[in-house]
């Protein structure tokens, strides 16, 4: 059949081959049912991520049911924080998405090199990432799987929340899955959500602060030797205080996770939009002080750090699956660098030029000065020397009278 994948022809890796209208580079990683391939959109010429089911997975029908719904889900959610679908389909019996590809590392990987987040980038973080849910929100979709590698950043300090796989429609009765705890990971999990039970927008904004949690004290709220044990530490152990771990911490902001990470659903933000409304107020204090022009996440591919997201790492890195690359997809961010180092250096040359006219317009100047005191100089002495008498010639004798 058409849509059965020939698994001789093609083989288990697609890098180099050109399926539909998309030209697979390389590998850029694999998830729980699907690998994801950086590829080439000719139609469009620009760069995007594809994600491929496994031949494996192909083998179970519910399987690519949820692959489908996934993809009806994500694709309606149309946002800037939120990674885009631009495609699904199946091609040569490849079951294929085919979404925006974000130069960008997670927040996994961002923790790893740059150390645990201050105030004002974990307020950008949940601002952003609350824009996100309350979009999907109003589309009736629960992401069930928020954590650091599905937060990706732009080099212009965006977050664009990535991997709606294990999203829901809410108002839709068919069940894919006959266990909660298949769905999400244990380190971010809600209490309810362990426990297989219907999971709201209150899960994802639970996930949210145990996410925010970790990258602001480098660990997850709760950890455990297996994923039973850490599902069980959110339902029942109580929380390590934000004050606790990181006592320079602002206590407002502290308030607004461990408020996220309540136990009890009742006791959370019951929708995004109240989120919101509570960091917003913290967000404009924050930023009021310091007038920061740059989003706190904003990162420079010429750095160190954007470094580590080169051309020659990014087909072995474990980083989330769409990630930075600047040599092949240069992010706006570099060109306006480019650009203000040539402004720079045209505006020193011009004012170089200018200090120079000036220079020798002063020196011209004072050398004009100084001929023209010369020369008043001259004719006073040649004035005072004028009004003198002139000598008086020598006296005739005078003739005797006879």
């Amino acid at each position: 059949m058409q849509n059965q994948l020939n698994t001789t022809s093609l083989g288990s890796d697609l890098s180099g081959r050109t399926i539909g209208g998309y030209r697979f580079l390389h590998k850029l990683g694999s998830g729980g049912m699907a690998d994801v391939y950086l590829a080439e959109q000719f139609s469009l010429n620009r760069r995007v991520a594809v994600k491929v089911l496994r031949p494996a997975t192909l083998l179970h029908a519910e399987a690519v049911d949820r692959f489908a719904q996934e993809a009806r889900a994500a694709a309606a959610l149309i946002h800037g924080n939120i990674v885009q679908i631009h495609e699904v389909g199946c091609i040569e019996g490849v079951h294929f998405l085919a979404e925006e590809f974000v130069a960008g590392p997670s927040l996994r990987a961002w923790l790893k090199e740059q150390g645990p987040l201050g105030a004002e980038a974990i307020l950008s973080l949940l601002m952003q990432v609350a824009a996100a849910l309350e979009c999907a929100e109003s589309g009736g979709v629960v992401h069930r799987d928020i954590k650091p590698e599905n937060l990706l950043v732009t080099p212009r300090g965006e977050v664009k929340v990535a991997d709606f796989g294990l999203a829901r429609v809410l108002h839709d009765n068919l069940e894919l899955t006959q266990t909660g705890m298949a769905l999400g990971t244990p380190l971010y999990m809600s209490p309810e959500q362990s426990h297989g039970g219907k999971v709201d927008i209150r899960g994802d904004l639970y996930s949210l602060g145990a996410t925010a949690y970790h990258l602001v004290t480098g660990q997850p709220p709760f950890r455990g030797t297996t994923g039973v044990a850490v599902a069980l530490a959110h339902a029942k152990e109580p929380l390590e205080l934000l004050r606790t771990v990181r006592p320079d911490f602002p206590v407002e902001v502290a308030g607004v996770i461990e408020r996220l990470l309540e136990k009890d659903k009742e006791s959370r933000f019951q929708t995004s939009s109240e989120l919101l409304e509570a960091v917003e107020p913290l967000v404009a204090q924050a930023t009021s002080s310091s007038r920061a022009t740059a989003l706190p996440l904003a990162w420079n591919p010429e750095t160190s750090f954007g470094q580590k997201f080169s051309k020659d790492r990014l087909a072995k890195s474990t980083f989330s699956t769409s990630r930075i690359n600047a040599e092949i997809n240069p992010p706006a961010s570099t060109v306006a660098s480019a650009t203000a180092m040539l402004k720079a250096s045209l505006d020193r040359e011009e004012i170089d030029r200018i200090v120079s006219r000036r220079v020798w317009a002063v020196t011209g100047a004072l050398a004009a000065f100084g001929l023209g005191v010369g020369f008043l100089l001259g004719r006073a002495r040649s004035f005072r020397t004028g009004r003198r008498p002139p000598p008086r010639p020598p006296s005739r004798p005078r003739p005797n009278a006879e």
